[in-house]
C-alpha cells in the first residue's frame, strides 16, 4: 500500500502540475482488452507515433507485465478545450480533409492546436515529474502513460507533430512513455468500475477529461 503522507505528497504534486484531481486505486481494475488496439490501427492518425503500436509492448506482453503491479493513479488533467458537436464528431475525418466551413474549420484547428499544446506543455511532463516523484517515494518501477501520441516533436505552431516514426530513431527516447489505448486499456470500462463514467460522445460544447494513469509497485 502507499502511506497517507506519500499519498498527499503526489496529490499536492499533481495538482501543482495542472491535473485535476488524482486517485489512488488497485491495477487490478485496470481493464486491458485485446481488441482495443484496432482502434489505433484503424481510425487513429496517431498510429506509428514512437509511444504507439508497433513501438510498444503488445497488449499480451502488457498484460503479463500489469500483474507484477500492486496499485495505478489516475491522473485527470484540466482541461478548457472546447469542442463544438461538429467538430466533437468530425474529428478525425478533418484530420484528413479538412471542414469547407471557415468558422468551422478554425475551431478544429484550435481544438486541434490546444490538444497538442496541452499535452506536450503540461500532462506529458507532468506525469513525468510524477513518476519521477514516485521513484523518489520508493516506487522504483513506477511508470507513466500518455492519453494519445507523443507530441514532444510538436512543431513550434503546434499545428501537427514531426515524429521519428518508423523513419529513424526517437528523438526524445528517454520521456516517450507508452500510449494507454495502445496497451489496450480500456480507459471507459476502467472509469466505470471506478464509478467515474468517461464522457459521452460527441462532445457538445463541452471539454474532454484527459486522463493518464501512473503503474506504481
Amino acid at each position: 500500500m502507499i502511506s497517507d503522507e506519500n499519498y498527499r505528497k503526489l496529490e499536492e504534486k499533481a495538482k501543482e502540475l495542472g491535473a485535476k484531481s488524482l486517485r489512488l486505486f488497485d491495477a487490478a481494475d485496470i481493464v486491458v482488452e485485446d481488441r482495443t488496439v484496432l482502434k489505433c490501427i484503424f481510425g487513429c492518425n496517431g498510429y506509428g507515433s514512437r509511444v504507439c503500436p508497433p513501438f510498444i509492448p503488445t497488449v499480451e506482453e502488457f498484460k503479463k507485465m500489469l500483474a507484477d503491479y500492486e496499485l495505478a493513479l489516475l491522473v485527470e488533467w484540466k482541461s478548457e478545450n472546447v469542442f463544438s458537436r461538429e467538430v466533437s464528431e468530425n474529428f478525425l475525418k478533418y484530420s484528413v480533409e479538412p471542414p469547407k466551413d471557415e468558422a468551422v474549420k478554425q475551431h478544429f484547428l484550435n481544438n486541434l492546436k490546444t490538444i497538442i499544446k496541452d499535452r506536450k506543455e503540461t500532462i506529458q511532463p507532468g506525469v513525468l515529474e510524477l513518476e519521477k516523484l514516485a521513484w523518489t517515494l520508493g516506487y522504483n518501477t513506477a511508470l507513466a502513460t500518455f492519453p494519445g501520441m507523443c507530441t514532444w516533436c510538436a512543431t513550434s505552431d503546434y499545428s501537427g507533430v514531426n515524429c521519428a516514426g518508423d523513419r529513424g530513431p526517437c528523438h526524445h527516447p528517454t520521456l516517450r512513455r507508452p500510449c494507454l489505448m495502445g496497451l489496450g486499456v480500456r480507459m471507459d470500462k476502467t472509469l466505470d468500475k471506478l464509478g467515474t463514467p468517461l464522457q459521452k460522445f460527441p462532445m457538445d460544447d463541452a471539454a474532454p477529461s484527459p486522463y493518464t494513469l501512473i503503474l506504481l509497485d
